[in-house]
């Protein structure tokens, strides 16, 4: 594609997800993921006890790292924090980056100019592409990382290069940065530099060296987490150990998960398929072909998408049926991108209107109306039918709404600072929504945990404390409490109750 064609093939990308991203901001569906993020990086600047570490160590800090510039804009348009409308731009952003990096992959490979466009176009218009584009979810930062590595990696195999290994390498500590998944393409993509090198040179010294290179910085980013997590507070791998993390939540939803995924291997692995499959039919297809095409060649270029990107659907497929895992549709979102970079590589040198090609564009198309059809049921996509049916969204929405009531409610008290206790681990909708954090005392505070043993002494004047929070810290020492407000969702549910310290 000429320089001008990508350009305005990126704009209207751009364009697209721009679209996306104002509609989930503008009806109030903007995921809790997405907006915890925001608060991680909210409570490092704007709470009452500001400081780095604020950020947390449950989930990886890449996501709200990247928001941390762009915050002080709030002071002048609060909409970006209180109403999630900067991450959601910024997953808009990210994800245009995917494409172009997606963009570029494919030229190296060797496609041609129309097919390239059209594979383009079948990554760029994927459903779930333009669904997680959109919400603000970490999926467009954690593809981002991911095919940068798949683009460095790409180089090497072609060029042999060792400094192609340095932004491999970098590109993989990032995406573990972004999400733990990396711990498989930080592990796999090493032995396979070590492989190929050896391979390549015959020299074991050679290939030791090529292979440290491309893993130190993932290996890197995971001891120095870990070493950082447990310094501050106190558990080397906090997702797998707190009260907050994936582990705790996953077996707090146990009986729920499998009512719908199924409790034995086999009801699970057809849920899984069903899923995977659903996103891109013809994976399997396109993967065995591209192998065999690849052999024939003597091409190991197919290899930088296939230890990436299909590492990391190994590692999901197998926490899933470990049971540690939810299970959700967007776990699987390494297929799209996967299946069509292995369509690229098939098409690498192919002339248009071959009967391979339009075979190979069919099979990688034709995961638009499939994933269309998958998203349309609530069971495969639990998540992402809370945005998209009528039931889900209003849930969806009716929890920001009551945020919103209970922080301007609480606004209008003219509370001091510290006046409130509450756990943010779900008070952060509330919080981001408050023009006083101020008055939250929250567990990211250093003085949270003698805040919690003794309130009154810290000048505490309420608990505000969630109804469903089975974690909630706060709830969990005080009890329910009696409450003097409350607050419900529209359909009735209670969700906040404000107790006062007597």
């Amino acid at each position: 594609m000429p320089t001008e064609s990508r350009k305005i093939t990126l704009a209207a990308v751009a364009t697209l997800y721009l679209l996306a991203a104002l509609w989930f901001w503008s009806n109030d569906l903007v995921p809790g993921d997405s907006a915890s993020r925001i608060a991680n990086a909210y409570y490092t600047i704007f709470s009452r006890d500001p400081h780095l570490a604020a950020i947390g160590f449950v989930w990886n800090p890449l996501p709200s790292l990247i928001l941390l510039p762009f915050l002080p804009l709030s002071l002048l348009f609060p909409a970006l924090t209180q109403q999630g409308l900067l991450v959601v731009l910024v997953s808009a952003a990210l994800m245009t980056a995917v494409v172009a990096v997606g963009h570029d992959i494919l030229r190296r490979s060797g496609v041609e100019r129309t097919p390239r466009l059209l594979l383009t176009a079948a990554l760029a218009l994927h459903p779930m592409i333009v669904i997680y584009a959109g919400n603000g979810m970490s999926e467009a930062c954690f593809l981002l990382c991911l095919m940068l590595a798949v683009r460095a990696l790409t180089i090497w195999l072609a060029e042999g290069r060792p400094e192609s290994l340095v932004p491999l390498g970098l590109a993989l500590g990032l995406a573990y940065g972004a999400r733990y998944e990396a711990l498989a393409p930080v592990a796999a993509v090493p032995v396979l530099v070590f492989l190929v090198s050896w391979w390549r040179t015959r020299d074991r010294a050679t290939a030791r060296t090529d292979a440290v290179i491309a893993a130190l910085p993932g290996v890197l980013a995971v001891v120095l987490w870990a070493l950082a997590s447990k310094l501050i507070v106190g558990q080397w791998f906090a997702t797998f150990s707190s009260q907050y993390g994936n582990s705790a939540q996953v077996s707090a939803n146990a009986g729920g998960i499998a009512s719908v995924t199924g409790a034995d291997l086999s009801a699970r692995l057809a849920y899984g398929f069903q899923q995977m499959f659903g996103l891109a039919p013809f994976l399997l297809l396109l993967l065995v072909a591209a192998l065999v095409v690849a052999r024939r060649r003597r091409d190991p270029m197919v290899l930088a998408p296939v230890a990436v990107f299909g590492s990391v659907l190994a590692f999901d497929v197998l926490a899933f049926l470990s049971g540690t895992s939810f299970g959700w549709l967007r776990f699987h979102i390494a297929v799209v991108p996967l299946a069509v970079l292995l369509a690229g590589h098939l098409l690498a040198g192919a002339r248009p209107r071959t009967p391979v090609l339009v075979a190979v564009l069919a099979a990688v198309l034709v995961a638009v109306p499939s994933s269309l059809v998958t998203l349309s049921r609530p069971q495969l996509a639990r998540e992402e039918s809370e945005w998209f049916t009528t039931a889900g969204a209003a849930r969806t929405r009716g929890l920001a709404q009551v945020n919103r009531r209970v922080a301007a409610d609480l606004d209008r008290l003219g509370l001091g600072e510290g006046a409130v206790l509450t756990d943010a681990a779900y008070a952060f909708g509330v919080v981001l929504a408050s023009d006083n954090p101020d008055q939250f005392v929250i567990t990211p505070d250093r003085d949270f945990p003698a805040a919690l043993a003794d309130p009154a002494g810290h000048g505490v004047r309420y608990l505000l404390l969630s109804a469903r929070g089975s974690a909630d810290a706060v709830r969990k020492r005080f009890g329910p409490g009696t409450g003097e407000r409350a607050w419900h969702d529209t359909a009735g549910n209670l969700q906040w109750t404000l107790v006062p310290i007597r």
